[in-house]
């Protein structure tokens, strides 16, 4: 598939900009102590103190959850939840990696059926990559490596399959998928001038090209330490640790939001990469400790008995304070704070409201994994989590604003 020009629109950025914003000056509202500035560039920047809006924290309650910590049956017990999607009712769809089929539950978590499975033919999965749950029920599964797409109806059965990318390449955890607005993104790479870039190809809900979209670009290159072998090519790798990470998530209106990590760093742009809003907080940044390099150390085993080498004066003296974030479907944002305490990892998030000011920190009931399909739909969290053995759960929560 040739991916269609990119048009994009300076009137409708504008207008995002107004509606985000007044004149140039500081917004003090309530007790908020940050400032909210429009630059003559256009673009708003959001400076937020380390005091709380929050008068009142949010709470999360855990309505329930699925997997091997849970009393049910053998499809209540996941490999691996490689995906998931809700649907306007509040069922589950669930991708188990391992299986290599789709599990739906219920709103209240009891099991509904499977769907596909691990095969080559109609209807099966080699390598599936995600789960996706169209506004009339259907279930579209990619397969990027195959550069396939299954899509079913909601009973299970195989409507048609659609060419979805060029096969080949897999990137995880998989970046498309049906975005806030609806439209369904496929991930290519396309030729630019003279090399490839990376990009999303956009189609409406019945598989009709919109439009081509770049993906977001990290402003740094990450590290790795190389193994080289004899025919000069590098045949193993390990990434540098506690490096600054780039991460991005749509969000409801039909931008996108950012954050750099080692900088504590959000942005909300247009899908042709403009920055409208630019968020930042005051933080700390935490020591790598040597416990951190001992447990490096271990990890890198597989590589150092290859013959690779550790490069210890390159890896950073301190480590960004968080590490990922989500978008709710209000457009707050949900940054997963990094902890000294390996205890609390996934338990806390600050909460930035859709203009970027900083609300509080919310605690979890439980340790949150971020991915793609992580979101908040009508004050219901959907999630991925782990038992105390470290298997895969999916969990349902209420989010309770005093």
């Amino acid at each position: 598939m040739s991916p269609a020009p990119i048009v994009f629109s300076l009137a409708a950025a504008l207008s995002l900009l107004a509606t985000g914003c007044g004149p140039s000056s500081s917004d003090r509202s309530g007790s908020w102590s940050g400032t909210m500035d429009t630059l003559a560039s256009g673009v708003v920047e959001v400076r937020n103190t380390d005091d709380a809006l929050w008068t009142q924290p949010w709470q999360v309650e855990e309505e329930w959850r699925i997997g091997s910590d849970t009393s049910g049956g053998p499809e209540e017990l996941f490999g691996d939840i490689g995906s998931f999607d809700i649907d306007a009712q509040g069922r589950v769809y669930i991708l188990d990696d391992q299986a290599q089929e789709i599990r739906i539950f219920d709103s209240e978590g009891a099991f509904v059926r499977t769907v596909g499975s691990r095969g080559e033919g109609p209807g099966e999965f080699v390598q599936a990559t995600s789960v996706d749950v169209s506004s009339n029920g259907e279930i579209w599964v990619t397969e990027m490596q195959q550069g396939q797409l299954n899509i079913f109806d909601s009973t299970g059965s195989l409507l048609r399959e659609e060419r979805s990318n060029a096969p080949g390449s897999i990137t995880l955890p998989y970046p498309g998928g049906f975005d806030r607005v609806g439209r369904f993104n496929v991930y290519i790479r396309y030729p630019l001038q003279e090399t490839y870039t990376r990009g999303m190809a956009r189609f409406d809900q019945s598989f009709t090209p919109i439009d081509t979209i770049p993906i977001p670009k990290s402003p740094f290159e990450p590290e790795y330490f190389k193994l080289v072998g004899d025919d000069g090519r590098s045949s193993s790798s390990m990434g540098v640790p506690f490096q600054g990470s780039f991460h991005w998530r749509f969000a409801p209106k039909g931008n996108l939001w950012t954050l750099l990590a080692d900088r504590y760093e959000l942005a909300e742009i247009t899908t042709s990469g403009d920055v409208l809003r630019r968020v930042t907080k005051e933080h700390e940044t935490l020591p790598v400790t040597a416990a951190d390099r001992q447990e490096y150390e271990e990890d890198a085993k597989w590589f150092t008995n290859q013959g690779g080498k550790i490069d210890w004066s390159k890896i950073p003296e301190t480590k960004p304070a968080v590490v990922s974030f989500f978008c709710d479907d209000e457009g707050n944002l949900w940054v997963e704070q990094r902890t000294e305490n390996s205890e609390d990892a996934g338990y806390l998030f600050d909460i930035f409201d859709p203009k970027g000011r900083y609300l509080g920190t919310l605690r979890l009931p439980f340790s949150l994994q971020v991915s793609r399909d992580t979101t908040v739909r009508n004050g219901i969290l959907y999630a991925k989590t782990t038992d105390e053995l470290g298997a895969p759960v999916f969990v349902q929560a209420r989010v309770v604003k005093p």
